[in-house]
């Protein structure tokens, strides 16, 4: 069965948090994971902490490979009922502007000590 087969509410979802039984969503997929737990590269903790949820952000942020997207392709087993990804792109851009904004603050820091530093021996 395909992702585009079936429809699945977010409340049939809550109910495979289990190790034997495992889902979550992402982008409005729904995954049955269960039988892949064990062969995560990062553990079958960091997928079960989101089993029987929406694991969207979490995936995003880890910066998973194409590989890995592939991968969980194998796993789909239905859309998530009402998901729009409309909805779901606008409430990452405040994500991507706040990391845009902490990427800055990463090459001022550096900057401003640098510039104190030259100020500090150029002074003495």
């Amino acid at each position: 069965m395909g992702a585009d087969d079936k429809t699945i509410s977010a409340e049939e979802i809550a109910k495979h948090s289990a190790k034997t039984d495992a889902w979550f969503s992402i982008h409005g997929i729904v995954y049955n994971i269960t039988n892949y737990l064990e062969d995560h590269p990062g553990g079958e903790e960091v997928m079960l902490d989101r089993a029987g949820q929406d694991a969207t952000t979490d995936f995003e942020d880890v910066g998973h490979s194409e590989e890995a997207r592939k991968e969980l392709e194998k796993f789909a087993v239905g859309k998530l009922e009402g998901y729009d990804p409309a909805a779901s792109k606008a409430a990452a851009k405040p994500a991507e502007k706040a990391s845009g904004g902490s990427s800055m603050l990463g090459v001022l820091v550096p900057v401003v000590l640098v510039g104190a530093a030259v100020a500090y021996r150029f002074i003495m």
